[in-house]
């Protein structure tokens, strides 16, 4: 009977264009692989679960969904270096070894953005550390920051896409033409899609602020596709402008940097690409895929689980709280599945 009503809800959802190739991808939330270093030694931090669980742990239980993607994007919150003294002062700084990296390699992470508040926590030795690391282990990431300007393109057949990352007080105060530039490059490069990876907001704030709109909107003009929002640590909500979509925050995912959970909701954001048989950019769908940052309700343990019932009916709700127009409703064992957006007129 379950599948049956699934089998109806599918038939009612908007057909998208006929496509010869669809490309999915497949974004999560903020992920510190790690944590404080005043905590590792306890069993409760993130260091004590990788000591115990090992690293495929902490994204096994969304591996129904991530390992069957064309590419999954993850925000790496956080630096990979063996070592705390290159710690810059400020609140948090957040590290796992060199080593944690596998956390990501071992669980279908294929690519990282590494432009966030947290990326020179440990300075410009602990962003070069990282990104030597992501390297070797054969990581894809992209970023724009103090330590380094790198968009990346991932490519399948003839189909060419393009990522570019920058956090907004690095856009705003000095940088504008630089992520103008970037974007117009990528186009130049041949990529039939462009995304941009914002990161900005206010923390737990549960509505997006207008400076987020500010740099979304700018994102578009410039010539993304689609703008992948984080920082706030909550899940946002949604737009759509003239073809285009704005995810204005993904919420946590695997967060090392809380050991209790101060935001009970996530989700997996996933965007169906469709191309044509000459390999003209059709247009994308959105799948909401409700989730939980723990599976544990009263302390973190790292690992996020999907959210049925009435928690994926919250998520929802959540989003829905920041969306201006009426989302497309969870169904158990789908996810919500959203309109198709057309790409926009040439």
């Amino acid at each position: 009977m379950r599948k049956l009503l699934i089998f109806f809800f599918l038939c009612l959802l908007p057909v998208c264009a006929a496509a010869e190739e669809q490309i999915v991808l497949t974004f999560v939330g903020d992920c510190t692989i790690g944590g404080e270093d005043r905590l590792r030694e306890f069993d409760y931090s993130f260091d004590g679960y990788v000591r115990q669980h090992g690293y495929d742990y902490f994204f096994e239980k969304v591996q129904s969904v991530i390992a069957n993607d064309d590419l999954t994007i993850a925000n790496l919150e956080g630096c990979f270096i063996n070592y705390e003294s290159s710690a810059v002062e400020k609140t948090y700084n957040f590290r796992g070894p060199k080593d944690y990296v596998k956390v990501l390699t071992g669980s279908s992470i294929e690519a990282v953005s590494y432009a966030n508040n947290h990326a020179m926590d440990y300075g410009y030795d602990g962003a070069k550390h990282t990104i030597s690391t992501l390297e070797e282990a054969g990581l894809a990431w992209f970023a724009t920051n103090e330590a380094a300007e790198k968009t990346w393109i991932y490519e399948k057949g003839d189909i060419r896409i393009g990522f570019v990352a920058m956090e907004r007080t690095y856009w705003y105060y000095r940088h504008r033409n630089l992520l103008k530039g970037q974007i117009a490059d990528l186009r130049t490069q041949g990529c039939d899609v462009v995304i941009f990876v914002m990161h900005g907001g206010e923390e737990y704030r549960p509505r997006h602020l207008r400076n987020q709109e500010q740099l979304a909107t700018a994102a578009l003009e410039y010539g993304a596709d689609i703008v992948i929002g984080h920082h706030p640590h909550v899940l946002q909500g949604v737009d759509v402008v003239d073809g285009k979509t704005i995810c204005y925050s993904l919420g946590n995912f695997v967060f090392g940097g809380n050991a209790k959970i101060r935001a009970p909701y996530t989700a997996l954001f996933q965007f169906t690409l469709s191309f044509s048989e000459e390999g003209e950019y059709l247009g994308h769908q959105l799948n909401i895929i409700p989730a939980l940052p723990s599976g544990e309700r009263e302390f973190n343990n790292y690992q996020p689980v999907l959210a049925t019932g009435k928690d994926a009916e919250a998520v929802m709700s959540q989003i829905q709280h920041d969306t201006d127009f009426k989302l497309r409703p969870f169904v158990e064992g789908v996810g919500a599945v959203q309109d198709f957006v057309k790409a926009p007129t040439k």
